[in-house]
């Protein structure tokens, strides 16, 4: 079986800085780096790392960018005959300042990500058994691959990030929904973000029929996976992040791949869990990928 990405595709710029920039501030950074990056292609790399044969539906520009970063994702095992090169368009670009405690802030120009067509997002391998997708490329392309024919014989993941209201049409589509605590809050319209597995349980709301699944990530509390009638709670590794850049996209690309192995959500949890501990151990995001043997072996001994 595979794992099918539909989502986006960028070069990352990252500075470290000592502390985050306030509001009309200049800070100097000690080390800069050029990463592959992009939700959609570091969740593909994840899923492919963790053993799922894995394709790419995306687009890049026509440039040096885009060249290196299609190279990059085969480098590490993801198939990118479906990753159309724009001529006429830059491959996004996210400039991301990573503190020393390995929090974050990141600005996107998405660039050809923009352009990934609907019906690009329709050629979908007769092998897929799941299907990912974020919402770094436009919401109507995301619904094209989740409405596609046979879409519902697959699973379809939503990783509804970056919050979007609009993209709230898309659930009704969505097999399993993964969200933070923050987008739970931005979707229900919360005031706080919940700050606990119980509080997390509010998701359930967001559950629009039988059957469908709201993950919701937690940090270092975990993820919590809740069903109309029931819930799971996968509590954290406990781990000193070094730089939390692509941990969610781990975690969703990590448990597509075990979703695809014929795993289920509760088996699938706490290995995915520690796929994203393991992710916050080295700078970046897509060269932070842990392999299956590893998040493994970070599950049964600790990180």
């Amino acid at each position: 079986m595979a794992v099918q990405v539909a989502g986006s595709i960028n070069v990352d710029l990252i500075q470290s800085v000592k502390d985050l920039p306030r509001p009309g501030e200049t800070v100097l950074s000690f080390r800069s780096a050029r990463l592959p990056g992009g939700k959609g292609a570091n969740q593909a790399v994840a899923a492919a790392r963790m053993g799922a044969t894995t394709r790419m539906i995306g687009a890049v520009g026509g440039d040096d960018g885009g060249r290196w970063m299609c190279g990059m994702l085969e480098e590490h095992g993801v198939d990118t005959q479906a990753i159309a090169a724009l001529q006429d368009m830059a491959t996004g670009l996210a400039s991301i300042a990573v503190d020393c405690s390995g929090e974050n802030q990141i600005i996107v120009n998405p660039g050809a990500n923009e352009a990934v067509e609907p019906d690009q997002a329709t050629q979908i391998g007769a092998d897929a058994r799941v299907l990912l997708a974020q919402l770094e490329i436009p919401a109507d392309t995301v619904r094209a691959f989740f409405t596609a024919p046979d879409a519902q014989d697959r699973v379809r993941i939503l990783n509804a990030a970056p919050a979007l209201r609009e993209a709230a049409h898309l659930f009704e589509h969505t097999d399993i929904l993964i969200v933070n605590q923050h987008e739970l809050a931005h979707y229900l319209g919360l005031s706080d973000a919940p700050q606990s597995a119980e509080d997390a349980l509010i998701a359930r709301q967001l559950i629009e029929r039988d059957g469908q699944i709201v993950i919701v990530t937690l940090g270092a509390l975990g993820a919590v996976a809740v069903w109309a009638d029931r819930h799971f709670h996968a509590p954290a590794l406990k781990v000193s992040p070094i730089d939390t850049i692509g941990a969610g996209d781990c975690f969703c690309g990590a448990l597509a791949a075990l979703i695809d192995s014929g795993e289920s959500v509760e088996e699938a949890l706490p290995l995915a869990n520690a796929a994203a501990a393991l992710c916050t151990q080295k700078q970046g995001a897509i060269p932070a990928m842990p392999s299956r043997s590893e998040a493994e072996a970070a599950l049964t001994g600790g990180v």
